[in-house]
């Protein structure tokens, strides 16, 4: 079956941006202006469907960050103590195991 295309789209480009999307039809494989902007707009909406949004990453982060924080936190408290029981001497070893 063939899928009929009976919705227009109209955008202005500048005659720059012309001259530069007709040269790249050829290079992207399309025949027209029409199918590289159909091409260009179905890998942007691919791309936002496939990746999370910013906010879902900047939270990912920040949790990230908070768990390296707290294991700093616990490092410096376990260098602490060692100094301390070693009467102010360096501490030449330290533990990082986990939790």
């Amino acid at each position: 079956m063939i899928n009929r295309r009976s919705r227009m789209v109209t955008f202005r480009l500048s005659y720059e941006e012309y001259e530069q999307y007709s040269a790249a039809c050829p290079a992207a494989g399309v025949r027209s202006m029409s199918e590289l902007a159909r091409a260009a707009m179905q890998q942007f909406v691919a791309v936002r469907i496939a990746s999370p949004p910013v906010d879902a990453q900047l939270r990912e982060l920040r949790q990230q960050v908070q768990v390296l924080s707290t294991e700093v936190q616990r490092i410096g408290q376990e260098l602490e103590v060692q100094s301390a029981n070693n009467g102010g001497a360096r501490v030449n070893k330290l533990s990082l195991a986990s939790r």
